[in-house]
């Protein structure tokens, strides 16, 4: 089982096609077949059901993918710790972050990091906060920066950066605009687009309102 065929798996898990991860990969389509297949063949299991142009785990990849993920951890950790010992930050980064915290947060955060590391590759991925802490959990990038989640739990682990109000904006011909202090009892009493019910942002935004007995 060669570290090769495992990030093979892995990507092409990821990207749900031979074709997509061959290009990640930076492979030809073949080669990526040719690396699964050994590791199919050495492991004596079929690791994906072909379907049409896409591909989808089988029960005995589903068992494999979080293990191989911890492996190509290890060995990418293990290979930055070695390179460090030179005293130059090299290798790559992967970091997840939402598109709000990518426009608005990280661009001189960023600049500051590419000139103290140039030979730090970083590899951006923009998703909803929630989803970038799914994609850490199982692996999938080293950090990500995002709406920090009501509660984290291990092996989560956070460190708040900084602190962005919620603020509830309305038109100036809105009847709440033409009012010098609004009580919460005053919100529940007109509609709101608010972010999806999915959100860390709508968690948040509701567990303050039920605080102060609006529902």
């Amino acid at each position: 089982m060669d570290i090769a065929s495992l990030r093979a798996f892995v990507t092409i898990a990821d990207q749900g096609s031979f074709s997509s991860a061959a290009e990640r990969l930076h492979l030809t389509q073949p080669a990526v077949s040719k690396r699964v297949a050994t590791l199919e063949e050495e492991l004596n299991a079929r690791l994906f059901d072909r379907l049409g142009r896409g591909v989808r785990l089988t029960e005995a990849g589903a068992v494999l993918l979080p293990r191989a993920r911890r492996i190509l951890a290890e060995v990418a950790d293990g290979c930055r710790a070695l390179r460090n010992l030179t005293g130059i930050v090299t290798g790559s980064l992967t970091l997840a972050t939402s598109h709000h915290i990518g426009l608005h947060r990280l661009p001189p955060v960023l600049r500051t990091f590419t000139t103290r590391y140039p030979q730090v590759r970083l590899d951006m991925r923009f998703m909803d906060s929630e989803v970038a802490c799914g994609v850490v959990l199982r692996g999938e990038v080293e950090l990500a920066i995002v709406t920090l989640p009501p509660n984290v739990e291990p092996p989560l682990e956070a460190l708040p950066l900084w602190t962005d109000p919620l603020v509830i904006v309305a038109a100036r011909t809105h009847p709440l605009a033409q009012v010098t202090r609004i009580n919460p009892q005053q919100l529940s009493e007109h509609s709101a687009i608010l972010p999806s019910e999915a959100t860390f942002t709508r968690r948040i935004f509701e567990a303050q309102l039920a605080q102060l007995g609006v529902t």
